[in-house]
């Protein structure tokens, strides 16, 4: 990334208030140190390795200050979207009660690929799609073809499934369905859900 993204990036941090403003000061000197080129006489270059260590040093205390009030977990996603590294947006196993369905939010810090894994563990087959979250009112009162979805993540009666695709900044909702009726079948599913965002 080029300056300018760097620091939109430790900006929106601060806008959401997951930096205070004197992290966001340190930080914002450490890329602009970083982008300074290094000039040719001995005396600056010594200075400039001193400074390397002190920006370095700041650095860390950053990181440990965010660590120290925020969470490791919550840091750890801070400092991937920074710079834009792979992010783990769901990993658990959810319920689905038969006849039923769920929505879970997915919230892309950044732009990316996006690579959902679903498997049934026991229960019965699920339809998989993947909305805009301004199509809440649609599944609220369940006028499913009304529902404006994303094609790529489509699936129908399956207990596997997997599907990448590129999307932009945002929240969606990744929906499973249960249209069993749970007198023939399970009455209800255990679902193991992974998604990854990659650059």
């Amino acid at each position: 990334m080029g300056l300018a993204e760097d620091l939109k990036a430790l900006q929106d941090l601060r806008d959401k208030g997951e930096m205070s403003e004197s992290d966001y000061a340190a930080a914002r000197d450490t890329v602009i140190g970083k982008q300074i080129p290094p000039v040719g006489n001995f005396k600056t270059s010594n200075f400039s390795i001193g400074s390397v260590i002190l920006l370095a040093g700041l650095v860390f205390l950053v990181w440990y200050f965010v660590r120290a009030n925020v969470g490791s977990k919550q840091t750890s996603d801070i400092i991937r979207t920074a710079v834009r590294a792979p992010i783990t947006l769901k990993d658990s196993v959810e319920n689905l009660p038969a006849a039923s369905w769920r929505a879970l939010v997915l919230s892309l810090p950044y732009p990316g690929t996006v690579d959902v894994s679903l498997q049934v563990v026991q229960g019965n087959p699920i339809d998989v799609f993947l909305a805009p979250t301004d199509q809440q009112q649609a599944m609220n009162r369940q006028e499913w073809n009304n529902v404006r979805v994303y094609a790529d993540f489509n699936a129908v009666n399956t207990k596997t499934y997997h599907q990448t695709g590129r999307l932009g900044q945002g929240s969606y909702y990744l929906v499973m369905r249960d249209n069993s009726l749970g007198v023939l079948s399970a009455k209800a599913s255990d679902i193991s859900v992974k998604v990854q965002l990659n650059p």
